[in-house]
């Protein structure tokens, strides 16, 4: 039976440190409190808005939030999502009623300090067993040596599943999110299609009618 380890927890061990102060790490202690002004937010906005060319107006709003150094995160027919930097959301809120009438608008603030700090907690202290598992790793028996490996790999399993939240909540930290709807009232478009009377498709159809409805 090999004991090699697997691709995803040898490329681990390639990065982890080695050596006894390693096995040695103090826990880790649990994140202090951070000061209001350090506090990290998510900024979400959501505003309907009433257009009369929701398709002008939604490029409008996708290149403004460009030109506030931000992105478009969703475009569809009745609306759009973007993302700006926090410091430019007043603004770009301020400049959605040179585009239509807002109907509503709700600004939500959720705290994420905590979350954050308790994800980066997460993180270091299943990096530190890992570590110290990985002191043990090369001096230890057959039988040993597997139990290691499997603790590893499902802490290195545990470790990516926690940087990916934490990438998810900074993210949220990193830009607020503008949801905008559209109301807006369709308009009927005329579709013309070839007749088989070759004088018909001749004929100026708009100006046609519009002199017939005149003399009425």
């Amino acid at each position: 039976m090999s004991t090699r380890p697997s691709l995803a927890l040898a490329f681990w061990l390639a990065a982890a440190p080695v050596g006894p102060a390693a096995a040695q790490l103090a826990p880790v202690s649990a994140p202090a409190a951070a000061p209001a002004d350090a506090r990290r937010s998510a900024l979400i906005a959501r505003v309907h808005l009433k257009v009369v060319h929701p398709d002008q107006v939604r490029r409008a709003l996708a290149q403004a939030a460009v030109a506030q150094g931000g992105h478009a995160t969703r475009l569809t027919d009745q609306g759009l999502s973007v993302k700006v930097p926090p410091a430019a959301l007043g603004e770009y809120l301020r400049a959605m009623g040179d585009h239509g009438h807002v109907l509503t608008k709700t600004l939500e603030r959720q705290d994420l300090t905590e979350t954050i700090a308790d994800l980066e907690g997460r993180l270091r202290s299943k990096g530190e067993i890992f570590t110290q598992l990985r002191a043990f790793f090369d001096q230890s028996n057959l039988q040993a040596t597997l139990d290691i490996e499997r603790n590893m790999t499902q802490i290195v399993h545990e470790m990516e599943s926690i940087k990916g939240q934490l990438r998810v909540e900074r993210d949220r930290a990193r830009w607020a999110l503008v949801e905008i709807d559209f109301s807006f009232t369709p308009r009927d478009r005329l579709v013309y299609v070839d007749s088989p009377f070759e004088w018909l498709n001749t004929v100026d159809l708009p100006r046609f009618l519009s002199e017939f409805e005149a003399e009425e």
